[in-house]
């Protein structure tokens, strides 16, 4: 399986152009998109995606915390298949999902308490049925090196760190957290922060009989 995994686009179009030929030229099983796709503006977010899955591969995200509320609500088309609160199936793979991040110092648009998260998240497990299991959280799990900003503090969700101890996923595709791309374990499960798309930044994962993670630049 290979995954093309974006996050925190922010709306911005020369980014989405690049992506899409990315995915065009290189033809990954499936296109993730972490959230944060267009700032306050859903109907926005829908286009770029629709845009995304026009280069030929399936698209699966969530809304992050910037996002237009009514993204939430959106499952998707055909194509483009919405997976916040729900699970979503490629061949043996279940894809589940959480947008926004949790309340911080900043109001945005899509925010959660950590008992609203961990809500979410047991809505989306109730309809896995088995198989290999993958969570995109816009906001990576609190206290791993895929959380922490610039200053040192840890700001992601212990809904979803919680979630992880319990589920073993055995990804983790998150963003949010711009200057912490990278990865990171808890238990078994491979933990990846893609990097904000707005300066080039995604990743590339295969999945076979282990998980490797190679971070890129849209060209």
């Amino acid at each position: 399986m290979r995954i093309f995994a974006f996050t925190d686009f922010h709306g911005d179009q020369e980014a989405f152009r690049r992506a899409r030929q990315t995915i065009a030229d290189e033809k990954p099983d499936v296109v993730l998109v972490a959230g944060d796709t267009a700032n306050h503006d859903g109907e926005k977010a829908k286009r770029f995606l629709t845009y995304l899955a026009e280069a030929g591969s399936p698209v699966y995200f969530v809304p992050g915390n910037m996002d237009g509320v009514d993204l939430m609500a959106w499952s998707g088309s055909e194509s483009v298949r919405g997976l916040h609160g729900r699970c979503e199936y490629w061949k043996n793979v279940g894809l589940i999902g959480l947008g926004g991040s949790p309340h911080g110092a900043f109001t945005t648009p899509i925010e959660y308490s950590e008992e609203e998260g961990g809500e979410v998240l047991g809505r989306a497990l109730r309809n896995y049925h088995g198989g290999n299991l993958i969570l995109v959280s816009h906001c990576p799990p609190k206290d791993t090196k895929i959380d922490r900003v610039i200053i040192g503090q840890h700001i992601g969700s212990t809904s979803v760190r919680k979630f992880v101890m319990r589920a073993r996923p055995i990804l983790v595709v998150s963003g949010h957290v711009h200057e912490a791309q990278g990865e990171d374990k808890i238990g078994s499960t491979v933990l990846v922060n893609t990097g904000p798309a707005k300066n080039g930044k995604y990743a590339k994962i295969s999945i076979n009989n282990s998980i490797v993670i190679n971070f890129a630049k849209l060209e």
